[in-house]
């Protein structure tokens, strides 16, 4: 511990140092309209100017060619600088409700690829609780209507969902799991350009495999083992965090 503190100290320390030595640039500029901008590290006045531009190339410019030099400049805004990344990461608590009484709900994470064109294609996973804890594995698809700071979208999803257990203690039935589809619509509230609420509202289909072991504490009788399947429809209420 004694040892992770100046460590963790040094890299505060030089990550600030960075960032306070990326906030001016030198420019020169040249007779011929050029602007170069990075750290002059070289000035012989009459002689030559050496500059220092991004990507570590040194630019070495005859004093002749040279209009004018501005030392200490305040950093433009670069394009990068306001780059979304594509990449969309979403955490959602789900909340699934049926006729039956028989609630259910879960967490999912997924991460998508969100083109120009609006349509996102991503993957997923989770921890859903239906009849049995299940861990989903899932393709999305999701299209947003609208560019603003709010839009209307439409989702699909299908996969497979595995039990967290195959057996429970002093259970003889073996779970196993089942197909999942779901689809339904919703809203996305941005409040960054990277970070925005999400809320929908939609249907879930999931279906699951069960054996069971007919009369296992009794010897004499010969064991049967059936399979039994169980298909849950729900309505899906979901809400959520995504940022890139």
């Amino acid at each position: 511990m004694k040892r992770i503190v100046p460590i963790i100290a040094l890299i505060l320390f030089i990550a600030t140092s960075n960032s306070f030595g990326q906030s001016k640039e030198d420019v020169v500029y040249l007779n011929n309209g050029s602007i170069f901008r990075g750290k002059v590290v070289e000035n012989k006045t009459g002689v030559r100017t050496s500059i220092e531009i991004l990507g570590h190339n040194l630019i070495v410019i005859p004093d002749s060619a040279i209009k004018m030099i501005l030392m200490d400049q305040k950093l433009q805004t670069r394009e990068k600088e306001n780059f979304v990344s594509p990449v969309e990461m979403n955490a959602n608590v789900n909340f699934y409700g049926g006729s039956d009484n028989s609630n259910s709900g879960g967490i999912t994470f997924v991460t998508s690829y969100r083109f120009p064109c609006r349509l996102s294609v991503g993957a997923g996973i989770g921890m859903e609780w239906f009849e049995h804890q299940q861990i989903p594995f899932m393709a999305d698809v999701k299209y947003s209507f609208l560019k603003g700071s709010w839009t209307p979208f439409v989702y699909a999803h299908g996969g497979y969902a595995l039990p967290m257990t195959k057996k429970t203690d002093g259970d003889w039935s073996e779970y196993h799991g089942g197909w999942l589809v779901g689809s339904g619509g919703g809203m996305r509230f941005n409040l960054t350009k990277r970070n925005a609420l999400v809320f929908s509202f939609g249907y879930r289909y999931q279906k699951t495999k069960t054996l069971v072991n007919s009369y296992p504490w009794m010897s004499s009788i010969p064991q049967y083992e059936t399979t039994r399947y169980d298909e849950y429809n729900r309505l899906a209420f979901s809400f959520g965090f995504l940022f890139n």
